[in-house]
């Protein structure tokens, strides 16, 4: 039996909620995204990842390895270390971030700033 196009559109919608109520949360995608180079530890995700704060960071990892996109592991000491590394469900995500990663950069311009003209502003100074 066929589905209707309406039925395919409510399945995708479906499926695109699922995913962008974990992903859609500020620095999900960027901690995959970084996870995607290799395993880091804590302190390395919180330096490459400029704006984020420890606190947010921690419970972004949490929240992805509840959802089984990373595994957190910690290591011997001392001193003692936590290292993260994506999952098999983690890697599988990786070329849809870099297909959305090329999608920004060919449909998202980045900002300019508006530039004040030149006399406007002597005249205003």
């Amino acid at each position: 039996m066929k589905r209707t196009l309406g039925a395919q559109a409510r399945q995708c919608d479906e499926r695109l909620t699922r995913a962008f109520t974990l992903l859609g949360k500020r620095w999900s995608g960027v901690i995959l995204g970084v996870l995607l180079e290799g395993p880091a530890h804590f302190a390395v995700l919180a330096r490459t990842i400029p704006g984020i704060s420890e606190r947010m960071l921690s419970d972004r990892l949490d929240e992805l390895s509840r959802a089984g996109l990373i595994d957190r592991r910690v290591l011997d000491g001392p001193p003692l270390g936590v290292i993260y590394q994506l999952t098999e469900s983690g890697r599988a995500i990786g070329p849809g971030l870099l297909k959305l990663g090329e999608w920004a950069d060919r449909y998202m311009a980045i900002p300019q700033r508006r530039k004040t003209p030149r006399s406007r502003r002597t005249a205003n100074a």
